[in-house]
């Protein structure tokens, strides 16, 4: 808090909260930022889809073999 506190200090022009707005960088940092979770979230929905799956040469009522012997 005291570090906030000395760089306010230290800019005596201040800002005037009228002229201060986002703008459109800040808009498209949080598009760009959007667009980034959403591509992750498909990528993942598709690898766990695909992990679901049983392997090539395998079937999926396959019990794993320490179940068969006992």
């Amino acid at each position: 808090m005291e570090l906030l506190m000395w760089v306010a200090a230290a800019d005596p022009s201040g800002l005037d909260p009228e002229n201060v707005k986002p703008g459109w960088l800040g808009l498209a940092v949080v598009l760009g930022l959007a667009l980034g979770v959403t591509v992750l979230v498909r990528s993942f929905a598709k690898h766990t889809r695909r992990a679901n799956q049983p392997w090539e040469g395998e079937r999926a009522d396959d019990q794993p073999r320490d179940e068969k012997q006992g």
